[in-house]
């Protein structure tokens, strides 16, 4: 399972604990700008300056969180993108297996 994090510029948590993801996200499916680039394996970061396009980006995954889990995960990702995108020197973290 894919965990998110918020996080500041010197990798410390800005969140109380990392969220699971537990829906498939589109890693390789072209059609996503920055949500393609999500490695299930290692790191991946994204900036405040990406916050937007992440953000249209993770609108259009609602549809696969079916379960209220599922849905709870995908918020929880939306408001930490929302605060990424508001603040400076916070990343959003995708830590991978």
């Amino acid at each position: 399972m894919i965990g998110v994090r918020l996080q500041d510029e010197r990798g410390r948590p800005e969140c109380d604990s990392d969220i699971g993801i537990p829906f498939a996200l589109p890693t390789g499916d072209a059609s996503y700008k920055l949500l393609c680039h999500i490695d299930p394996y290692g790191d991946t970061v994204f900036n405040r300056l990406q916050m937007v396009v992440f953000l249209t980006e993770w609108e259009r995954l609602i549809g696969i969180a079916q379960t209220s889990e599922q849905r709870k995960a995908w918020t929880g990702v939306r408001d930490l993108a929302r605060r990424c995108n508001e603040e400076v020197h916070l990343y959003l973290r995708f830590i991978g297996d």
